[in-house]
């Protein structure tokens, strides 16, 4: 990981902190932001193998369209706003135990991809935050044992 992406990162957890974002209410995504039924189906959180949070943190990028697939399905297609910045939309995700891969890529061109491991036996969570800088846009992710803290 670059020092830019660390920082990025480091910022994103220290922005999630100072905002009054909460695990209990999610904002309501936007109509276009969708999730396939699909192999990677849509759950309760409580159910919920993965618990993926998606976000447009860009001001100079106000409406972005971000697309997430976990090992080749698409999870997400839509339009992400940034509204007041700190809103992350969750989707709860049911996958099977083992590894798994995330590509997310984003219509000016941003992309990341990742892997991750599911046990099976408790739920994983992760953060893709969409950022510019300098009119240069980035995707990152977050991958963590406990759920987010959004403060």
């Amino acid at each position: 990981m670059s020092v830019r992406s660390s920082f990025v990162a480091a910022l994103a957890l220290f922005a999630c902190l100072l905002t009054a974002c909460s695990d209990d209410e999610d904002p309501t995504p936007h109509p276009q932001v969708t999730a396939s039924a699909s192999a990677v189906p849509l759950v309760g959180p409580g159910d919920a193998d993965l618990v993926l949070y998606v976000s447009n943190q860009s001001f100079e990028d106000e409406n972005v369209r971000l697309k997430l697939a976990v090992d080749g399905v698409t999870v997400v297609d839509g339009d992400f706003r940034v509204e007041g910045q700190h809103n992350w939309i969750r989707f709860p995700l049911s996958l099977s135990s083992g590894g798994h891969s995330l590509t997310a890529e984003s219509d000016t061109g941003a992309t990341v991809k990742e892997s991750f491991q599911v046990p099976g036996d408790e739920a994983r969570y992760a953060v893709v935050n969409y950022w510019t800088e300098d009119g240069s846009a980035d995707l990152t992710w977050q991958f963590q044992r406990e759920p987010v803290g959004f403060g």
